[in-house]
C-alpha cells in the first residue's frame, strides 16, 4: 500500500514537472514575425519654365517612385506636397530647389536642384533713373573735406550730376560713409561710381552700399572687393553695378573701407538709380 502511494506521489510529482517545464518553454519562446522591406523610395523631378513671358512660373513635373509621401520646398520659404506642382516665383535669383520621399518604413530619398532665375529683359549695358536726381533728398558724408561741403573739392561735388568736378578729403581712415536720404522711399537695383582725375592711389578699392529704412539699422546690398579701374588710366570713368533689392529703402548709404593705399580720397561721382528704365 505505501508502495503505490510513493508510486503515485512519484507519477504525480513527474507530471508537475512537464506540466511547468511545458509553460515555461511557452513563455520563453518569442514568436519572430518577419519583415518585409518595402523597396526603397527614389526622388526625381524635371522642370521648365511655363511661358517666355512669365520666366517666374516653373512647371515641375515629378518621376519619383516607391514613396508614401513627398514635400517639395522651392527655396523661397514655399512648400508643396503635390505630385507635380507649378510654383511662381516673386522675384529673380537663385534658389535651392528640393524633393524629399520616404515610404511607410521611414526610408528617404532627396533630390536637389539650383535653379538661377534671370529676367530676360534685362539689360546690363543700360542703368535706370538716377534717383538722387529725380527724387532728391538729403545727402551727407561723416568725413568732409576741409574747406567744407560746398568748396571746390567738396563732398557735393559727388552728388552734382557732373563726371568732371570731384570730393576729394584728406586723412582717409577707411570709415568714410556717404548717405542719401531720399525724400521718398524706393527700390534701388543699381548704383555707378566715377573715378576722380588724379593719382590711381585715391581710388576707392573696397566699399559696401548698405539700405536702411530708419536710417540706423543698415542691411548690406552690395559689397566690392577689387578696385574696378585699372592702376594707369581711367581717369573720370563711370562703372555701373546691378544687385538683387527689392525693399524701398529710404536711406541709402555706401561705406568706404579702402583704397589703394592713399591718404587722401577720391571720387567724382556717385548714383543710386533704378534697376532698369
Amino acid at each position: 500500500m505505501k508502495n503505490n502511494v510513493k508510486r503515485l506521489f512519484g507519477i504525480l510529482s513527474l507530471l508537475i514537472l512537464i506540466v511547468i517545464t511545458t509553460v515555461k518553454c511557452k513563455k520563453d519562446t518569442v514568436e519572430e514575425v518577419q519583415v518585409i522591406d518595402e523597396p526603397k523610395p527614389t526622388a526625381g523631378f524635371d522642370y521648365t519654365v511655363t511661358s517666355p513671358t512669365k520666366f517666374l512660373e516653373y512647371q515641375f513635373t515629378g518621376s519619383s517612385t516607391n514613396y508614401t509621401s513627398l514635400l517639395w520646398q522651392f527655396g523661397d520659404d514655399s512648400t508643396s506636397v503635390a505630385v507635380s506642382p507649378k510654383h511662381v516665383y516673386r522675384f529673380p535669383g537663385k534658389y535651392k530647389v528640393t524633393l524629399t520621399t520616404r515610404n511607410s518604413q521611414g526610408y528617404s530619398a532627396a533630390k536637389e536642384v539650383l535653379l538661377n532665375i534671370v529676367d530676360p529683359n534685362f539689360d546690363p549695358t543700360k542703368i535706370g533713373e538716377n534717383f538722387i536726381q529725380t527724387i532728391g533728398g538729403k545727402y551727407s558724408v561723416n568725413l568732409e573735406a576741409g574747406a567744407g561741403p560746398d568748396s571746390n573739392e567738396g563732398s557735393k561735388k559727388m552728388v552734382d550730376g557732373d563726371t568732371k568736378t570731384k570730393f576729394l578729403q584728406a586723412g582717409f581712415d577707411g570709415t568714410q560713409k556717404c548717405t542719401f536720404e531720399l525724400n521718398t522711399p524706393q527700390v534701388v537695383g543699381a548704383y555707378t561710381l566715377t573715378s576722380g582725375n588724379d593719382g590711381e592711389d585715391r581710388d576707392p578699392r573696397y566699399w559696401i552700399l548698405q539700405g536702411s529704412l530708419d536710417g540706423i539699422q543698415y542691411t548690406d546690398l552690395h559689397t566690392v572687393t577689387v578696385c574696378p579701374w585699372p592702376n594707369s588710366g581711367e581717369r573720370n570713368v563711370t562703372k555701373k553695378y546691378y544687385f538683387d533689392n527689392f525693399i524701398a529703402y529710404k536711406f541709402y548709404r555706401i561705406y568706404f573701407k579702402a583704397n589703394r593705399g592713399s591718404r587722401l580720397f577720391q571720387l567724382s561721382e556717385w548714383t543710386i538709380n533704378k534697376k532698369q528704365p
